[in-house]
């Protein structure tokens, strides 16, 4: 089993929208920087995981995934599962044979989460293991096998979405959940929680 990571981040630009009340594009720019080396440094520590991608329009994205031991990938087309379908095609050149897609606003995500993750692919020829947002609408963890059996349908719904579609292609499915994947940070509230744990990524 070779696993490819694939991390999609927005241009810096465009990040964390629903944050602009309080942090101003600077600021929000910074909190998905600061989010996005936490988790490239954590999949660094996975035994597991054999190549890290961040696909991105943003040059400062792409110089800190390059710095970070990531491989940087230019998006070229537009949209989120656009991007990604670019990363899967660099991950499946590159000879992957699962790929594992994980959002770049995950604070608390961990080498053991992520490990789980991996644990719960197992041998199976044709299979998705997936974990939802606290609120089980989104997608925060996509580990499919092989790369190209599923297609991606991030956005609203997305977790039942993915769910349905790998029903229709007859995956083994595995939901995983977990705090350090569940909590990202799109909201007010949530950024709030993030203060009042007195932590901050890495």
């Amino acid at each position: 089993m070779t696993v490819f990571a694939i991390v999609p981040v927005k241009d810096l630009d465009e990040t964390k929208s629903r944050l602009s009340s309080s942090l101003s594009i600077e600021e929000r720019a910074e909190l998905t920087l600061r989010m996005l080396e936490h988790v490239l440094v954590t999949l660094r520590e996975v035994d597991g995981v054999e190549r890290v991608g961040v696909v991105s329009p943003s040059p400062r994205v792409l110089f800190l995934a390059e710095d970070a031991g990531a491989s940087a990938l230019p998006q070229e087309s537009r949209g989120l599962n656009n991007g990604l379908e670019e990363g899967r095609d660099w991950a499946v050149s590159e000879g992957a044979s699962s790929l594992l897609v994980l959002p770049a606003d995950l604070p608390y995500l961990s080498t053991f989460a992520v490990q789980m993750l991996l644990k719960l692919l197992k041998e199976d020829e044709r299979a998705l293991v997936i974990s939802p947002d606290e609120a089980r609408e989104g997608t925060n963890a996509l580990l499919i096998q092989p790369p190209g059996v599923l297609p991606f349908a991030f956005g609203p719904g997305s977790y039942e979405a993915h769910l349905r579609a790998a029903r229709e292609r007859r995956l083994a499915v595995r939901s995983y959940e977990h705090s350090g994947v569940a909590f990202d940070v799109d909201t007010l509230e949530d950024l709030q929680v993030l203060i009042d744990s007195g932590s901050s990524p890495s």
